[in-house]
């Protein structure tokens, strides 16, 4: 359970942290370690610059300009695919049940990728194992894969289309050993793909 909780934690860190290009090699480095990441993917850091990948990180996570692939859940699970939709309030209250507090210093949504990732994470060194099953189960898994696979072909870096495709080929490795059964919920997206 360890690596879960500390690739977790790294997963959560690379979609909720920004990064120097230096952070990035460390941490894609110990996720090739954990064969999460694939080499591919720390080779292709090389050809950003700090700059880009502080741009790139902002468009893709942070809600800065016309967002391709929005990292919240209640997006692609709420009909008006609104931020603090009726999913993210549920999962607030999830978290509150539980005792997990996010205090971030922002007023954002709890149910952001790595943020959700991090929450599983801390659930998991609590000893709250059934209720981390609860979270992947029934607020991330759920809509992870099309937000991954949307990431993918809406990248603006070969960086950012190599890691969604791992963490991606990771959930349904996790899925699979961990035997989890995720709920199946409807996902709404702009492009009329249900």
């Amino acid at each position: 359970m360890k690596m879960i909780i500390d690739s977790a934690k790294l997963i959560g860190a690379l979609f909720y942290q920004k990064c120097t290009k230096a952070d990035l090699f460390e941490l894609t480095s110990a996720l090739i370690d954990e064969n999460i990441l694939t080499k591919d993917t720390l080779d292709s850091i090389s050809s950003l610059d700090d700059e880009q990948l502080e741009q790139d990180f902002s468009i893709l996570f942070e809600g800065i300009g016309d967002m391709p692939v929005p990292p919240w859940g209640s997006v692609y699970l709420d009909r008006e695919r609104v931020l603090f939709g009726s999913s993210a309030v549920e999962y607030r209250h999830f978290l509150q049940r539980n005792g997990v507090e996010l205090d971030t210093g922002l007023r954002e949504p709890e149910d952001q990728f790595g943020l959700m990732l991090l929450a599983f994470a801390y659930l998991m060194e609590q000893g709250k194992n059934e209720q981390a099953t609860e979270l992947l189960e029934q607020h991330l898994f759920p809509w992870a894969p099309v937000y991954l696979n949307q990431l993918i072909n809406k990248s603006p870096n070969l960086f950012y289309k190599n890691l969604a495709n791992n963490i991606l080929a990771w959930i349904e490795r996790l899925i699979s050993e961990q035997m989890l059964n995720v709920v199946e919920k409807k996902i709404y997206l702009n492009d009329g793909i249900d």
